[in-house]
């Protein structure tokens, strides 16, 4: 399949979920899917800004991402925080020359096998509602063509994730969305740390149950999570799927 397909294909996924059913846990998660698959980045992390006005993580593609997306709120520092306040993409060609800037950040995202860094804020209209990350092995970072169609994705992200249009779009219509993210964020985490607990699964094993049971019965990932959460739904339903690749 060539680029122009998989980019096309990605666009298409973000954009079918502009609609009043749309499941924002598997919003972001397909943005930072995309993002590596579409780029020469080796991981991507998705945060989003809370009601109190600080970055929460909603999505990562591999664990050692996701401790340095923990790493840079505990530090308030890193390039996803500064393109989150500054509302501009920032670039790190080498993460080694950058310990001047990040003191903390720096070393141990070097430490945690990253070379190359890029931040890329999320934005809607005029009103930046979180910060992408980039993550990369090698020094040198991203070509522009790839930052561009990052940038690109996570625009249209940002866009589905609060359901704008001209017409009705105020400050409080994005806050409040973007809450229902990490709310439905949440919540998935609440119902795959219950499912791992009762099936004595890892939580990856978990997770991929409960979308598989979701995938199956065309439910949303964050409502079967809430029926997981309130019991309404047994976690033996879902632990059937546990078994299937």
């Amino acid at each position: 399949m060539g680029r122009e397909q998989q980019l096309a294909e990605a666009l298409v996924g973000l954009a079918d979920t502009l609609a009043d059913d749309i499941d924002p846990v598997v919003l972001v998660e397909r943005l930072a899917g995309s993002c590596v698959g579409l780029t020469g980045a080796d991981a991507a992390g998705v945060m989003v800004v809370s009601a109190r006005g600080d970055l929460r993580p909603l999505a990562v593609t591999e664990d050692q991402a996701a401790f340095l997306e923990f790493f840079q709120l505990q530090a308030d520092e890193g390039p996803c925080v500064d393109a989150f306040r500054e509302g501009r993409r920032i670039d790190v060609p080498d993460l080694e020359d950058s310990h001047d800037r990040w003191p903390q950040v720096a070393p141990y995202a070097v430490r945690q096998g990253y070379r190359s860094v890029h931040g890329l804020p999320l934005r809607v209209h005029r009103q930046t509602v979180g910060a992408v990350n980039l993550l990369l092995r090698r020094p040198g970072g991203l070509p522009g063509t790839d930052l561009k169609v990052a940038q690109a994705l996570a625009d249209v992200t940002a866009f589905a994730l609060v359901n704008w249009s001209a017409e009705r779009l105020r400050p409080s219509d994005v806050s409040n969305r973007v809450q229902g993210a990490l709310a439905a964020k949440a919540a998935v985490d609440m119902a795959t740390g219950m499912l791992a607990e009762s099936g004595d699964l890892s939580m990856a094993e978990a997770r991929a149950a409960l979308r598989r049971y979701a995938d199956r019965y065309h439910r949303r990932l964050v409502d079967a999570a809430h029926s997981v959460v309130r019991r309404a739904l047994p976690a033996a339903d879902i632990l059937t799927f546990a078994r299937e690749k």
